[in-house]
């Protein structure tokens, strides 16, 4: 299938459809009023985005849509007569001549959209029916397709069906046992089909076809070689030669000549006098051991001597 047909667009919705489209909805007046005004201002807003989309259908029917909530439903609901509601509708009231005027503006625009796309169907239909014509133009200046030739069902006409596959079998036997007595391989029958046809393969390019065979011929023979030197590498022991270290013949060791190398000691310290510590007595008096002392002689008042 054509990638230009299943790429085609859809075809836009006209005026009439919109209309329809836009008026298919329920008015229920058990929805508060304030919500109703509320959709008509969210339908006009989403009106101007799609605008600026480029997309006019779909703001013909949003701001269409918009104009008869407004002017048709809105007043009829039970809570319009509200002051706050009353107010509110002013507002969206004064609104509906610039409604009107954006849906005489889009009315064109999209009454041309859908007659260009009328014009690229009838175009890409066209385009379609072209390789017919061009078949038969084929046709008429190939000599085998021209005449009144009839397609035969092989399921009625069985009988000739196996006859015609019987001759070719024995054709094609014919031609291997001929080309097998002359002597000429399988390998140079293929290499002929592949660079030409069987009665008039092209003879001046055959230098070059030789060479792209000794070509390919050599690039084959040298893989091969560096595939067996591989295998060969592969397989082959790998002689290990481990270098022993050298041992020196022994001697005798000469003890005289050796003279010992005297051992450098760290110089002593000198000598700090220390003082002796206090000597105590071999034998100290014991307390208990030593009689009391002798009590003083305290005079009397009263006392004189007898002489």
């Amino acid at each position: 299938m054509d990638s230009r047909i299943a790429m085609r667009p859809t075809r836009p919705q006209t005026v009439k459809e919109l209309v329809a489209q836009a008026e298919n909805f329920k008015f229920n007046t058990n929805i508060p009023v304030k919500h109703w005004t509320r959709a008509a201002e969210t339908l006009y807003q989403e009106a101007s985005f799609a605008v600026s989309d480029g997309d006019f259908g779909r703001a013909y029917m949003m701001l269409y849509r918009h104009s008869i909530l407004v002017l048709k439903y809105i007043p009829t609901h039970p809570q319009a007569k509200d002051p706050e509601n009353k107010k509110v509708y002013k507002a969206l009231s004064r609104r509906i001549p610039r409604v009107i005027q954006d849906l005489e503006q889009l009315k064109p625009e999209i009454e041309n959209a859908v007659k260009e796309w009328e014009r690229m169907a009838l175009s890409s239909k066209a385009e379609t029916e072209e390789p017919s014509s061009r078949y038969e133009q084929f046709a008429a200046r190939d000599p085998s397709l021209t005449g009144n030739a009839k397609i035969l069902d092989a399921f009625d006409n069985q009988d000739l069906a196996v006859d015609l596959a019987q001759k070719e079998l024995m054709r094609r036997d014919t031609a291997r046992r001929a080309t097998r007595q002359a002597g000429i391989t399988d390998d140079d029958i293929m290499s002929r089909r592949r660079g030409g046809r069987w009665d008039q393969w092209d003879a001046a390019r055959m230098g070059d076809d030789e060479d792209l065979r000794r070509q390919m011929e050599a690039t084959r023979h040298a893989l091969d070689s560096a595939q067996e030197r591989r295998t060969d590498d592969d397989y082959r022991p790998t002689s290990h030669t481990y270098s022993y270290p050298s041992i020196s013949r022994p001697r005798a060791v000469d003890y005289e000549g050796q003279t010992p190398t005297p051992s450098i000691q760290p110089s002593r310290p000198p000598k700090e006098p220390v003082a002796p510590p206090p000597k105590e007595p071999l034998h100290t008096p014991s307390l208990r051991s030593l009689p009391p002392a002798l009590p003083q002689k305290v005079p009397l008042p009263g006392y004189a001597p007898l002489i």
